[in-house]
């Protein structure tokens, strides 16, 4: 140890981090506002993106929905989609569709077996099995299922008592799906048990004189263009064959309770932008009860005068009228004072119901309310827009700042070491001056 009991490297690394902590404080507080701004720049982004998305929907989905009343939705499942013509529509569900099923009775899963081919036909494909070829129906089953050339045929084994039977199902529904089997070239399939026919399903449409509707599956789709309906049971009969009770009763219109929904995503996703920008250029949300306007409240982006325009233009824009002249406030969506929208759902759907037209318009049509709203915040969401330049100088301002630290650390290290080698030659002049002190005692 030096004779002075000083250590070089403690007091050459003090001194040398009393120079360096005002830069290291400095170069801290700027990185932090400059990761502030950013992540506040990507958030309002985020928020916009949200906001212009909401009206995409509305103007390229929601008016377009149609919505559709059924009776009894235990008989059909009915979609339109947005093509369905609005209407009220009467239907019988006279029969369902099935598929084929026979079943061939044999004495065990041995068999015997019947001897030469075995032929199977759906709709006009074949497969056929020769039986010397399968030791038992297992094998025979498999055979079937397993076949690249399976016409559309589904076989299993049904123990019964002392009897096994060979189920055939069809595949598909629909008369033109039955199964024939042939015995080496003759159709013994009326020799078979016949345990479900192959049928179509069959709808009346009309109450006087009905349209009769025929599909092999019981959704029919587009039968009656723009509906999907997805039958389940069948109506009740007398023993005359007249039906029992009323028709199903389908109304198709527009889906109010779908653009009722997408407009309020609209309004929440405006009021959530409103109060993303309030918080960042104000320090609290737009309506909040905080009204303290202390240094505490300021947000990272308090001086970004184009978003504060950014935000009054918006609110200036709720309160223009349609090209039709209707204004929100006509259709239950008002502006609140501190610039937010709040819907009143029973307004809102009374002006559906009473000027459906007028009210998509006022959102959608040219020159209205998300046109001008696009408008407003497009300078700011393009690629190249405001909020992009912005993320990008707050990325290249951090970027420096990181270079500055990385210069500073370098000079901080030149720093210490020009102490060290100062403290430790005084050490070395000490213990030298010790020495030869030492000399005269």
């Amino acid at each position: 140890m030096i004779s002075s009991g000083i250590n070089p490297a403690d007091m050459a690394y003090q001194l040398m981090l009393a120079e360096r902590t005002p830069k290291d404080q400095l170069f801290a507080v700027q990185k932090a506002q400059y990761e502030a701004q950013l992540a506040a720049y990507k958030a309002i982004e985020t928020k916009l993106n949200s906001f212009s998305d909401s009206m995409s929907a509305i103007t390229d989905d929601a008016f377009s929905k149609k919505g559709v009343t059924v009776s009894d939705e235990d008989m059909a499942n009915i979609t339109a989609g947005s093509d369905a013509a609005s209407g009220d529509y009467a239907f019988y569900v006279k029969q369902l569709a099935s598929a084929h099923q026979l079943s061939w009775e044999f004495d065990s899963i041995d068999g015997p077996l019947p001897a030469g081919e075995i032929s199977l036909s759906v709709g006009g494909e074949t497969m056929t099995l020769n039986m010397a070829d399968y030791a038992d129906l297992n094998e025979v089953r498999d055979a079937i299922n397993n076949s690249d050339l399976n016409p559309g045929v589904q076989a299993s084994l049904v123990q019964s008592g002392d009897k096994v039977h060979l189920v055939l199902t069809g595949a598909e529904t629909g008369e033109g799906n039955a199964i024939s089997v042939a015995h080496n070239g003759a159709d013994i399939t009326a020799s078979l048990n016949e345990m479900a026919k192959a049928q179509d399903a069959i709808v009346l449409m009309g109450e006087t004189n009905p349209i009769e509707i025929r599909s092999a599956s019981n959704t029919l789709d587009n039968a009656i263009s723009g509906l999907t309906i997805e039958l389940k049971q069948v109506h009740q009969t007398d023993a005359s064959g007249n039906f029992i009770g009323g028709p199903l009763r389908v109304s198709v219109g527009q889906d109010n309770e779908a653009i009722t929904e997408s407009v309020q995503t609209f309004i929440d996703e405006y009021n959530a932008l409103i109060d993303e920008i309030g918080k960042y250029t104000f320090g609290k949300s737009v309506g909040g009860e905080d009204d303290d306007d202390s240094g505490a409240d300021v947000g990272v982006l308090s001086g970004d005068s184009a978003l504060r325009s950014l935000s009054q233009r918006l609110r200036s824009e709720l309160y223009e009228a349609s090209p039709d002249g209707l204004r929100l406030s006509d259709i239950g969506i008002e502006v609140t004072r501190d610039g937010k929208l709040e819907l009143n759902t029973t307004e809102f759907e009374e002006a559906l119901s009473t000027q459906g037209d007028k009210v998509q318009n006022l959102f959608s049509a040219e020159g209205g309310l998300f046109d001008r709203l696009d408008s407003a915040i497009a300078t700011h969401t393009a690629t190249d827009g405001y909020l992009k330049n912005r993320q990008d100088s707050m990325e290249q301002n951090i970027q420096r700042v990181d270079d500055r630290m990385e210069q500073h650390d370098m000079r901080m290290e030149q720093v210490y070491n020009r102490y060290l080698a100062q403290f430790v030659r005084v050490e070395q002049l000490t213990l030298q001056m010790q020495q030869s002190s030492s000399l005269f005692y």
